[in-house]
């Protein structure tokens, strides 16, 4: 059994096992058996839930509403599964690394091409499989034995979504060659998750008139004869999870036929598409510069921010992810500044961690992640400046990106102005400086797991954030928590600056 699960050297099993055997040992390590008990936990706990759901429940045929609600659910979860495909997808095709020796190898493409197909789609539905698939297992027992159609429902719609997401990657490589692409789907990927948050929260951004009219335009398009009603397509995924044969069978057929279709059509354009982004392009992006063309101005200061922020503009994934929590945040400012009072008090504290938070991904980018740290020390320049120079360069965006609530402030009074003006700049050269006092070196594309391996240090910079912003809070409603907050500050602060000494005497710039 296990030599069958292995396959034949060179099959698309073999490298499918070869691909899970990768992924346990990412997952692995001291701490695998603490996860699988942490998993087995929850595990536990979602099949209570769905027991205590399912049981309750009665059998027979389900009213209109549930067919709606489960429709609204399964088109939430495609969209995340497409989102997750297409950055899983530009992941295989560009950050691997190692599809240069398998080009190299006698392997057959298409059994290459389907390994790595099946991993993006397993990536992509795992987490709803662990979620939903407690209802098939409890439905058996509670007379509800059709939602053993998750399985095949799940599974098939993670491959047609990975078809997809491999589809449009690929079509981006034809377009705009292999190195654009790269950015422009991680970038649009990024981009599909924040759209469904933000379309799911529409209905609260929404004014009372226009929410009572939409609200009838939309019981228009349900009502039977409309286009949402009961026997539209669009429902057929639900239709599928809750059983019926021929919805099911409709598509496990799409999902299945067009994931097949990738693999046979595209996987000699998917391999051509990597060879050029492990190779290389041999044209030059741009003529090299004539003798007495590039000048030199503005001094040290001047030419540092230039450096950053001309890095930082070439890499609109980077942008992306940063400026990613802002989208997360349109809903809140909305209600706010909409609200009757309640809500807009909240602004303030909200927007100094917005920024806060933000800076520290910023300074990220402009301290830690220097590509060419043995370079500037080399430089006739203090490291100091340097430093502070580099600092202001990842601040002034963040600062002039939430400038606009000082036109929301000034009309709340002196009082307001100042406390937001004075928590701003507070949070963001606290979580700014806690780069410097605790120097550490990392890449760009670690900016998310900037605090792996410095735990500590994370949860400094998390209280001295929410500090400053609960500091806001209790200076606007004058209550009598502000020194407590100030003591968080001071704590995240002073032990961040006393656990970096030894880090700073090495000398180094990051």
């Amino acid at each position: 059994m296990s030599g069958f699960l292995k396959g034949h050297p060179g099959s698309a099993l073999w490298l499918i096992h070869h691909e899970l055997r990768l992924a346990w040992r990412g997952v692995g390590g001291k701490g695998i058996r603490l996860l699988l008990l942490l998993l087995l936990l929850l595990g536990l706990a979602v099949h209570m839930g769905a027991y205590g759901l399912l049981s309750k429940w009665p059998q027979g045929e389900a009213p209109a509403w549930v067919l709606f609600a489960l429709g609204g659910a399964a088109w939430v979860v495609i969209s995340l599964m497409l989102s997750q495909a297409i950055l899983q997808s530009v992941t295989a095709l560009f950050d691997r690394g190692d599809l240069d020796l398998l080009l190299a190898s006698p392997l057959p493409t298409r059994s290459v091409f389907i390994a790595r197909g099946l991993g993006i789609a397993i990536s992509a539905v795992g987490l709803y499989l662990f979620l939903l698939a407690p209802l098939a297992h409890v439905g058996l027992f509670t007379g509800h034995a059709h939602l053993l159609a998750i399985y095949p429902t799940l599974l098939s719609l993670a491959l047609g979504v990975t078809a997809l997401g491999i589809w449009l990657t690929l079509l981006l490589v034809r377009w705009l060659g292999a190195r654009r692409a790269r950015t422009v789907a991680q970038v649009m990927g990024s981009l599909v998750g924040a759209a469904m948050f933000l379309a799911s929260q529409a209905h609260n951004l929404l004014g009372d008139a226009q929410r009572k009219h939409w609200n009838a335009v939309l019981m228009g398009w349900l009502a039977p004869g409309g286009p949402l009603s009961e026997d539209s397509l669009i429902w057929l995924p639900a239709r599928a999870l809750r059983g019926e044969p021929l919805p099911l069978l409709a598509v496990v057929l799409v999902g299945v036929g067009a994931f097949w279709a990738v693999v046979n059509l595209a996987h000699q354009r998917f391999l051509a598409g990597t060879q050029e982004s492990v190779s290389g392009s041999a044209q030059r992006g741009a003529a090299a510069p004539r003798a007495g063309s590039t000048r030199f101005k503005g001094g040290l200061f001047r030419t540092v921010l230039s450096k950053e922020w001309r890095l930082i503009l070439r890499d609109p994934q980077l942008i992306t992810q940063t400026l990613l929590q802002v989208l997360y945040l349109i809903p809140a400012l909305a209600l706010a500044l909409r609200g009757d009072g309640r809500m807009a008090f909240m602004l303030v504290p909200a927007v100094v961690w917005l920024a806060a938070s933000l800076a520290g991904g910023m300074v990220w980018i402009t301290v830690a992640a220097e590509e060419a740290p043995e370079l500037l020390g080399t430089a006739p320049a203090s490291l100091t400046r340097l430093r502070w120079y580099k600092l202001l360069a990842a601040l002034i965006p963040v600062w002039l990106l939430v400038s606009p609530m000082l036109f929301y402030v000034a009309n709340q009074g002196l009082l307001i102005s100042l406390i937001f003006v004075c928590c701003l700049a507070g949070s963001t050269l606290s979580v700014g400086m806690g780069q410097i006092w605790y120097p550490r070196q990392g890449k760009r594309a670690d900016m998310k797991t900037r605090m792996k391996g410095h735990g500590a240090v994370g949860m400094l910079e998390a209280l001295s954030t929410f500090s400053w912003a609960g500091l806001a809070y209790c200076l606007q409603s004058k209550l009598g928590f502000a020194p407590l907050a100030l003591l968080g500050i001071a704590l995240g602060t002073g032990v961040t600056w006393y656990l970096g000494r030894s880090r700073r005497e090495d000398g180094a710039l990051v």
